[in-house]
């Protein structure tokens, strides 16, 4: 009698899970961008692109446009009409850009295709959301992402933005504090290049079409010694998990502790000074040693 009341109970509680579930995935059926606007408001264009917006399964040709307030993606047709966006730069989370991608992140669920739009039998495609980070992905299917339009997002966007694209010539670079030949290590080969400090960033400079990158002290969570001959700079870009993305260079020279302690400085004692200017008259000012000090290379012999 128990067995058979464990069995009624247990195929009851699989009931209610299958349903759960196939309420979960009609509420995604291949629904609209949250913040879509049918009419997009209309606001002038900086920087306007032709682009293929990703849709995970299949893809739709639209038009992209940059504003003076945020990001605007206008479907080509009634149907592409349906992923139109207008996102405030306050809804974006992250930006992500080289000269023919541009990678939008927003605060919102990332939704999964299972079944794409117009299968056979199919009207509504249907998708899955999970997490609390969408990306729109964009291909330029005609020009491509210049250093002036990397400029105008990094002078008004404060949230973590990966680049590419260098926003400057170096003629226009300011102060540089130090340079170091590198190879940037990746999951399969990688790139030769120069690690560039200056004054107000940190550049990767490599012949290599788009494996040069750019960073802000803003957007560099911590660096590390891994070796005396190799180096890591940590950012706030995304990845699977929280921790952002690390990078990994092998160094054709020691840095020396000099250098490091320079950059370790840019970083860290920036932090700590904003850090400061944000707490209340009164409350402690204790800040914790960032790990990233305590593992500085030696002087090269």
């Amino acid at each position: 009698m128990m067995a058979i009341m464990t069995m009624v109970f247990l195929r009851a509680l699989i009931l209610v899970a299958l349903v759960s579930a196939a309420v979960n995935i009609s509420l995604a059926q291949d629904a609209p961008i949250p913040n879509a606007s049918p009419t997009p408001n209309g606001e002038p264009a900086l920087y306007t692109y032709k682009v293929a917006h990703d849709h995970r399964i299949g893809k739709g040709d639209g038009e992209l446009r940059i504003t003076d307030t945020g990001i605007e993606y206008r479907g080509a047709n009634e149907d592409e009409a349906r992923h139109n966006g207008v996102w405030r730069d306050d809804d974006i989370k992250r930006l992500e850009l080289s000269k023919t991608n541009l990678h939008v992140f927003t605060y919102e669920a990332t939704q999964f295709p299972l079944i794409p739009r117009n299968t056979p039998k199919i009207r509504e495609g249907r998708s899955v959301r999970f997490g609390a980070e969408r990306e729109h992905e964009f291909s330029l299917v005609e020009g491509e992402i210049t250093p002036e339009v990397v400029r105008t997002l990094l002078a008004r966007f404060k949230r973590p933005i990966s680049s590419s694209v260098l926003p400057n010539d170096t003629e226009e670079s300011g102060h540089l504090i130090f340079e170091i030949p590198v190879f940037h290590r990746q999951r399969a080969g990688g790139a030769s290049g120069t690690l560039r400090v200056y004054e107000d960033y940190v550049a990767f400079n490599s012949e290599r079409e788009g494996h040069s990158r750019y960073w802000r002290y803003d957007d560099i969570r911590d660096i590390g010694s891994l070796g005396r001959y190799k180096f890591e700079i940590a950012t706030s870009e995304g990845q699977f998990g929280t921790d952002g993305r690390s990078y990994i260079f092998d160094l054709k020279r020691p840095m020396t502790s000099g250098e490091y302690d320079q950059l370790w400085a840019k970083i860290y004692e920036r932090e700590q000074t904003l850090r400061l200017r944000r707490e209340q008259p009164g409350e402690s000012r204790k800040a914790a040693s960032p790990r990233g000090k305590t593992g500085h290379v030696n002087e090269p012999e």
